[in-house]
């Protein structure tokens, strides 16, 4: 199935790109995607621990089940005041 990462920031810089579809298998989760993109972006294992995911415009945790066709968002930390 496929999912549509969004990257903005830090994040865009890792994964060489704001945005990109990947291919995951059925009953990946968000937690299996630092492996899945590992061999894709490799900038983005050092920073994965950094990021929020949300998914489909919600925070989602390691366990949260992806769907075909959804949006994965990677949010770095921000700063400033």
């Amino acid at each position: 199935m496929r999912v549509r990462l969004v990257a903005f920031a830090t994040a865009a810089r890792a994964l060489g790109a704001s945005e990109r579809e990947c291919e995951v298998a059925a009953g990946a989760t968000v937690g299996d995607l630092p492996r899945l993109l590992a061999a894709e972006a490799p900038a983005l294992a050092g920073e994965w621990s950094r990021f929020a995911i949300a998914v489909d415009g919600e925070l989602a945790p390691a366990d949260r089940t992806l769907a075909d066709g959804c949006e994965v968002a990677l949010l770095p930390p921000v700063s400033g005041g």
